[in-house]
């Protein structure tokens, strides 16, 4: 692909530019949606004003995927169409490839890893696709969908290792500065770099000041390290709970374009990734599965990421399971302070257990889930160990429980984490040996 000179930090000829991100608008549309850009609400410790999220789990498919997989099965010819495509992919290009081949009416295969998710297999198969499901991991996919590919003269669509498929996902940056005009920085998970690369071109030849965040989760760190030895580096087996960003390298394409475009990486960890899932949900009214939270995880861990003017996050994904939600929520409202878990050793006498759980009363907290054990070799005969998860407003209204047990003479111990001491704990009620 050609088109207009390249940005500044090139070395040479880029493989996609702005006229190639162009052109595939024009291919996708109508089979793709222009997604809103929203005010975020605010977030804990974040500005009230100027971040904007970019919907893209509000596209056909759940997720961004579908643009460029619908450029590049827009260009095959009538012969490769016949034969079909195949695909590897942790789930949304799956989904993406999925739609768009069964838009064209040709056959489409995915090869999914084992471990993907339940709700993304059954989509694929629901679009169409026949899915296959080989290897640990991405990678392990990707060899028996390339393996494929030549034995059985198909497509191969690469998530995100191609031109026409970033030219597509470019679309995304051409939607936010036709939206925001004045945006001065997109932060976006990066998995195989696909997305962030498209959204650069767009962006920043339309305004170079605009500046490209690409977050990654910590279990699945490669960005930073080929930014900064300008080489593809190859990490081991991802592990993280965005699975969207599951790869164990950035493609070369991508990276070359991120160069060029002089992007940043920086990383987040599961728990913020998740807890950035359960804001979006609450706050915002948004689903984002892991891949999709990582923006809002990256100014949770650095929040002078929303200085300097618009900031958009770019919600890639929304396809979360209903077991995986259930996760995310109380991951959530834990990390929140909003989950309070204590353990007790009670008198094994009657009436005791009614007085400990009074205490919480006392404050307002409710009981979620109690358990009730006379049975350990650690205790004495005469002794349980009670184990409550409250639900409380906050982390200070948290402390102040644990506080109120102490004041009453019951020694706690919090088991979800927390540090808050005991006021002058004692193993019995007064008067109680």
């Amino acid at each position: 692909m050609g088109g207009a000179a390249s940005p500044a930090g090139a070395t040479g000829p880029l493989p996609v530019t702005l006229d190639d991100v162009r052109r595939a608008a024009v291919a996708i549309r109508g089979s793709v949606r222009t997604t809103p850009l929203l005010d975020a609400p605010p977030f804990p410790g974040l500005p009230s004003t100027g971040l904007y999220l970019k919907l893209e789990n509000l596209q056909r498919t759940g997720a961004f995927k579908l643009r460029g997989a619908t450029n590049r099965i827009a260009q095959l010819s009538p012969e490769q169409a016949k034969r079909g495509v195949i695909a590897a992919s942790a789930g949304n290009h799956a989904q993406g490839v999925a739609w768009a081949a069964r838009a064209r009416g040709i056959p489409a295969t995915v090869v999914m890893a084992r471990s993907a998710s339940p709700l993304k297999v059954r989509s694929s198969r629901e679009l169409g696709a026949k899915v296959v499901l080989h290897g640990a991991d991405f990678e392990e996919a990707n060899e028996e969908a390339l393996r494929r590919a030549q034995a059985d003269g198909l497509t191969y669509i690469a998530p995100f290792d191609d031109a026409a498929v970033i030219a597509g996902q470019g679309t995304v940056g051409l939607e936010i500065v036709e939206a925001l005009p004045d945006v001065r920085r997109i932060v976006v998970g990066v998995g195989g770099g696909g997305l962030a690369a498209g959204i650069a071109v767009a962006a920043c030849s339309l305004r170079p000041e605009v500046e490209i965040v690409c977050v990654q989760p910590a279990g699945s760190d490669t960005l930073r390290a080929s930014l900064a030895q300008k080489r593809v580096v190859l990490g081991g087996r991802p592990t993280t709970f965005a699975d969207g960003l599951a790869t164990r390298h950035v493609g070369d394409l991508p990276l070359q374009i991120l160069l060029a475009y002089r992007a940043r990486a920086v990383v987040v960890d599961d728990r913020t990734i998740a807890r950035a899932s359960f804001l979006l949900l609450e706050q915002a009214k948004v689903l984002a599965e892991g891949a999709g939270a990582t923006p809002l995880a990256a100014l949770l861990t650095d929040p002078s990421l929303a200085d300097g003017g618009p900031t958009v996050l770019v919600v890639s994904g929304g396809n979360l399971d209903p077991f995986t939600i259930d996760r995310v929520l109380f991951a959530g409202l834990a990390a929140e302070g909003r989950l309070l878990r204590i353990s007790a050793t009670l008198p094994d006498a009657p009436g005791r257990l009614a007085e400990f759980l009074q205490v919480a009363a006392e404050t307002n907290a409710n009981v979620r889930h109690i358990v009730h054990d006379r049975d350990s070799a650690t205790r004495g005969p005469r002794d349980v160990t009670v184990s409550l998860e409250l639900e409380v407003r906050d982390a200070e209204h948290g402390a102040e429980v644990v506080a109120h047990f102490g004041e009453r003479g019951w020694a706690v111990e919090r088991t979800d984490g927390g540090n808050i001491p005991v006021r002058e704990p004692v193993n019995r009620i007064p008067g109680i040996d």
